[in-house]
C-alpha cells in the first residue's frame, strides 16, 4: 500500500462520514455504469426463468423497485454506518456476543408469521408409518426447529465470544452511563452472566445440537460434498476432543512461571555481563568489535576512549548495540543530507546546539533555565575527554517526547547500506587521526533553504495521524504496519503473546517493539495526545535522551531536570509490604475520551480504585501445601483481588486543580495526599504522557523493588534485565495482579472467591532483585558510565560526518 492509499484508508477509518459517502459514491457509480450496458445481456428484463417462458407461465418475481427505494436504501446505509460508529466509539461499554442472538429476532419473526402451506395430494394419507418417520417430518415441517436451533446457534456464539479476556481500556460508570443511558441498557442486558459456571470446552456443544437440527430442519442431505450425517460425526469428535484437551492446556501447574522468568533472568545477567566484558585488552577490544559491528574498524582514538573507561572501571566494555543501531543508518546516508539536516534543526525551537572546536566545548545558551541545565550538564560530562574528540556540532532536543519518525522502508535501505563491509585494499589508508588533524564543525554547508527542503514534517499532528506515522515506521506486514486496531473492548492476546509467557513478561526488549503491538495506540497517553510540534519523517541526525522504537532519534545521556535523584536508603527490613504509585495530574497536559478510558496511568487507577461489580480479572493463585503446590488461573471480581493485595495508587496534584481537564479527572479518581514511596516495598515505575518514569534511576539505586511498566529506551535500556534488576509489567496490566501477589502472597489475607489461600510472600525473591538491582545501578549507570557511553557515541558520530569516513578508523600498529 503506498502513503496515499494509506492516508484514504486511515481518513475512510476515522471519518464514517466520509467513508459513508465515498462507499455510496463508489458504489453508485459502478451500479450506474452498469446498468447503462445492462440493457444489452441476457435477462434483461429481470426474467431469467426461461423455462417458464417457453410453457407460457408468469413467474411469481415481484414488480420493479419503486423510484422511492433507492433514496431510503441510502438513508439506511448511512445511518447503519453511523450506528456502527457509535457503537466503535464506546465498543468499551459493550457486552461481548450481544449480536449474536440477533438471528434470533429473524427466527422469531419467521415462526410467528409461518402459515403452514396447504398440501394438495391425490394419494391417501398413510395412516401407518412409524413413530421416527412421524418425528423427522414434524423436525423438517415444524418452524419451532428452525426457531430452536438458531437459538442453540446463539447461545454458543455468546458463551464462545464471552470467554476471553477484556481489555483494561475502561467504561467510566460516572460520566458514559450518565450521559448516554439509552444504548447502554441494551448492551449491558448479558453482562451479569457468570460464565465461570461452564466448564471448559462445554460452551461449544449447543454448536452442536443447533447445527444438527438446522440441517435437519431445512433438508440439508450434505454440505458441499459430505454427507451429513458424517458432518455431524466430525463435529461431535472435535467437541469433544477439545474438551478433554483444554483441561490439559490450561490445567493446573507444578511450578509458578515466575519461578522459572526469575532463573532465566539470572542465566541470561550472567551470559550477557560476560558477552559485554569480554576484552581485558586494547587488542582484544578492536577485535571485538570488528566481530561485533561490520567488520568496521573503531573508530579514530579509540584507544584513548579504552583507556578512559578502564580508568572510570566501567563494566562494559564490548556492548554498546544502541550506538551501532541509532548510528547504522546514518553510514547509508549521504553526508551532504547529514551536514544540511543540522543546519535544519539548528532553526527549529527547543534544540540546543552543542559546539566542540579545539578540544573545546561550548553550547547555544537557550534562554529556558531547565533547558539551559541540561545542556550544562553535558557539556560537563563532554569536558572530561573534549580533547579526544574531532571538531562538530550536535543538535540535542530539549524536549522529552522524541521527533524523528522515519518509514520503515527508508530507514531499512540506509541501514542495508551502512552495513556492508567498508575494507580499503590499501592498508595504510586507515589511520588514526591526531587532535591536530581537525576539521571545521560539521554545519553552514549550503544555507537554510538547502536544509529546510531536507525534512519531510508533519505540523501539529493529531491522535490519527500520529497513529497514521508509526504504522509507516513499521515493516511490511506486522501487525501494526497492516492496519489499526479498534477494538478497544477485548484483549488482543495476539499483541502480548510474541513477548509473553502467560501473563508475564518474558521478553523485555521485545515487548518495547510497537510493531507486533497495534493496540498499544489506544493505551498509552504517549499515542493519544496530540504533537504540538512538528515530527520530522526524514532522517535527521537529532540527539535525544528518550524513544520509543519506532523513532529514530540518536539516544544520549541526559540528566534529567525533572528527576529527584536522591536514593532512598531506608533499608530493605524497614519497609512496608505494599505496592505503591503516585502520578502528578499536572504531567497530563491534554485529556480526550480515548485518552481519559485508555491512558496508562488512568486504566491503572480504574482496574484498582474504580472497578465495578460486573469486571472480573483472572489471577493466578496457588493451592496446595508449601510441599505440593499447585497454581491455576482464575476469574475473580477485581474488586475482591484488589482488597486481598496492599495496593497504594493514586494522582495526586501540586498545583491549583482549576482546569476542566484536572476537574474531569478529580471526578473520575478522586486525588490523594503527596506521599513518598520510601517505605514502600515495591514502587511502580509509570511513564508520563511524554518519556520514561523520572525516577528509576533513584529506584534502582535504593532498596526498594523497581515495579516497571514502561514503552520508552534510555541509554542505559539494554542494561537493566527483567525479573533481575527489576519487575517487568505488561502496559496492559493484565498480569499486574499475578505479579504482585507472587511477590506479596496471598496466604494471610483471608479466603478469596470462597477458597483459602495458601499461596505465601516471596519476599526473599524480591529482596534478591532490589539487592541485584542496586548493585548494577551503582556498578554500570553512574555519571562515570554516562561519560564512557558519551565519548563512545560521540567518537563514533565524529567519523560519521567525516569527508574520509569510509577510509578512517583505528589500526593497531603491528609488532615487530
Amino acid at each position: 500500500m503506498t502513503r496515499g492509499a494509506g492516508s484514504a484508508v486511515q481518513a475512510g477509518a476515522d471519518d464514517p462520514q466520509l467513508s459513508s459517502f465515498l462507499l455510496l459514491l463508489v458504489s453508485g457509480g459502478v451500479v450506474f455504469v452498469a446498468s447503462v450496458f445492462s440493457k444489452w445481456l441476457p435477462g434483461a428484463d429481470g426474467r431469467f426463468d426461461s423455462e417458464a417462458i417457453i410453457k407460457g407461465l408468469h413467474t411469481p418475481l415481484p414488480q420493479r423497485p419503486r423510484r422511492l427505494y433507492v433514496p431510503c436504501i441510502i438513508f439506511l446505509t448511512v445511518a447503519r454506518l453511523q450506528i456502527m460508529h457509535r457503537v466503535v466509539h464506546d465498543l468499551q461499554c459493550s457486552s461481548r456476543g450481544v449480536e449474536a442472538f440477533l438471528p434470533v429476532l429473524l427466527a422469531f419473526y419467521e415462526f410467528m408469521s409461518h402459515k403452514p402451506a396447504p398440501v394438495e395430494s391425490d394419494e391417501p394419507e398413510d395412516m401407518w408409518g412409524s413413530f421416527w418417520e412421524d418425528f423427522k417430518a414434524w423436525v423438517v415441517t415444524s418452524p419451532i426447529t428452525l426457531l430452536l436451533s438458531t437459538v442453540l446457534f446463539s447461545l454458543g456464539t455468546h458463551f464462545g465470544v464471552r470467554l476471553g479476556a477484556r481489555s483494561t481500556y475502561f467504561c467510566s460508570t460516572l460520566l458514559d452511563r450518565r450521559h448516554r443511558p439509552g444504548p447502554r441498557v441494551f448492551l449491558h442486558v448479558y453482562s451479569t452472566v457468570d460464565l465461570r459456571i461452564i466448564p471448559d470446552g462445554t460452551y461449544s456443544y449447543p454448536y452442536l445440537f443447533g447445527f444438527t437440527l438446522f440441517m435437519y430442519a431445512n433438508n440439508m442431505r450434505s454440505i458441499i460434498v459430505i454427507g451429513r450425517p458424517f458432518v455431524i460425526l466430525i463435529l461431535m469428535v472435535v467437541l469433544i476432543a477439545s474438551t478433554v484437551y483444554a483441561p490439559f492446556r490450561i490445567g493446573p501447574m507444578d511450578r509458578h512461571p515466575v519461578d522459572d522468568l526469575v532463573y532465566k533472568g539470572r542465566v541470561n545477567a550472567d551470559r550477557w555481563l560476560r558477552h559485554a566484558t569480554v576484552s581485558t585488552t586494547l587488542r582484544s577490544a578492536v577485535r571485538e568489535y570488528k566481530d561485533r559491528y561490520h567488520g568496521r574498524n573503531p573508530p579514530p582514538n579509540f584507544d584513548k576512549w579504552f583507556s578512559f573507561a578502564q580508568q572510570r572501571k566501567s563494566a562494559i566494555i564490548d556492548k554498546f548495540d544502541q550506538i551501532d543501531k541509532d548510528i547504522l543508518p546514518f553510514w547509508g546516508m549521504n553526508l551532504q543530507k547529514i551536514r544540511s539536516g543540522l543546519d535544519f534543526l539548528k532553526s527549529l525551537p527547543d534544540i540546543g546546539v552543542i559546539t566542540i572546536a579545539d578540544g573545546k566545548v561550548y553550547h547555544s545558551q537557550p534562554s529556558d533555565p531547565s533547558q539551559r541545565q541540561v545542556l550544562d550538564d553535558v557539556v560537563s560530562m563532554i569536558s572530561s575527554f573534549s580533547e579526544h574528540l574531532p571538531d562538530m556540532s550536535v543538535a540535542i532536543n530539549l524536549n522529552e517526547r522524541p521527533r524523528i519518525l522515519v518509514p520503515w522502508d527508508d530507514v531499512y535501505r540506509m541501514a542495508l547500506s551502512g552495513s556492508k563491509p567498508r575494507f580499503n585494499i590499501f592498508h595504510n589508508r586507515l589511520h588514526r587521526r591526531q587532535v591536530g588533524d581537525r576539521k571545521p564543525p560539521l554545519g553552514n554547508s549550503n544555507g537554510a533553504s538547502t536544509a529546510a527542503e531536507t525534512s519531510t514534517s508533519q505540523p501539529i499532528v493529531s491522535a490519527q495521524k500520529f497513529h497514521h506515522l508509526q504504522a509507516f515506521a513499521c515493516p511490511p506486514g506486522s501487525p501494526t504496519r497492516a492496519g489499526i486496531h479498534w477494538n478497544v473492548r477485548d484483549f488482543c492476546a495476539a499483541c502480548a503473546n510474541p513477548h509473553s509467557q502467560g501473563q508475564f513478561v518474558q521478553d523485555w526488549q521485545k515487548s518495547l517493539d510497537p510493531c507486533h503491538q497495534p493496540d498499544l495506540f489506544n493505551l498509552h497517553d504517549f499515542h493519544m495526545a496530540r504533537h504540538g510540534y512538528e515530527i520530522h519523517q526524514t532522517l535527521l541526525p537529532l540527539f535525544s535522551g528518550s524513544k520509543t522504537d519506532s523513532f529514530n532519534d540518536i539516544l544520549i545521556p541526559l540528566v534529567k531536570s525533572n528527576s529527584t535523584d536522591r536514593v532512598d536508603s531506608t533499608a530493605f527490613a524497614d519497609k512496608f509490604n505494599r505496592a505503591f504509585w503516585q502520578g502528578d495530574v499536572a504531567d497530563i497536559q491534554s485529556l480526550t475520551s480515548q485518552s481519559l478510558h485508555g491512558g496508562h496511568r488512568q486504566r491503572l487507577l480504574h482496574l484498582v480504585n474504580n472497578a465495578t461489580s460486573a469486571e472480573s480479572i483472572s489471577i493466578l493463585m496457588g493451592t496446595g501445601n508449601d510441599k505440593r503446590m499447585r497454581f491455576h488461573y482464575e476469574d475473580i471480581q477485581a474488586r475482591t483481588v484488589n482488597s486481598h493485595l496492599p495496593l497504594s495508587f493514586s494522582f495526586t496534584t501540586s498545583e491549583p486543580c482549576d482546569t476542566a481537564d484536572c476537574r474531569l479527572i478529580q471526578q473520575e479518581f478522586g486525588f490523594q495526599e503527596r506521599g513518598t514511596p520510601t517505605d514502600k516495598l515495591f514502587v511502580l515505575l509509570l511513564d508520563n504522557s511524554d518519556g520514561p518514569p523520572p525516577d528509576l534511576l533513584p529506584v534502582l539505586r535504593s532498596y526498594s523493588v523497581p515495579v516497571l511498566s514502561s514503552i520508552f529506551r534510555e541509554w542505559y535500556t539494554e542494561r537493566i534485565l527483567p525479573w533481575v534488576h527489576f519487575i517487568p509489567i505488561d502496559v496492559r496490566y493484565h498480569g499486574l495482579h499475578s505479579t504482585l501477589s507472587y511477590f506479596i502472597g496471598l496466604k494471610y489475607n483471608g479466603p478469596l472467591n470462597g477458597k483459602s489461600q495458601t499461596m505465601d510472600s516471596r519476599k526473599e525473591d524480591a529482596r534478591w532483585i532490589a539487592e541485584e538491582g542496586r548493585k548494577w545501578a551503582h556498578k554500570t549507570m553512574r555519571k562515570e558510565d554516562m561519560e564512557v557511553y558519551l565519548f563512545r557515541l560521540l567518537l563514533e558520530w565524529g567519523r560519521v560526518i567525516d569527508d574520509d569516513r569510509d577510509n578512517l578508523g583505528f589500526v593497531l600498529e603491528e609488532k615487530s
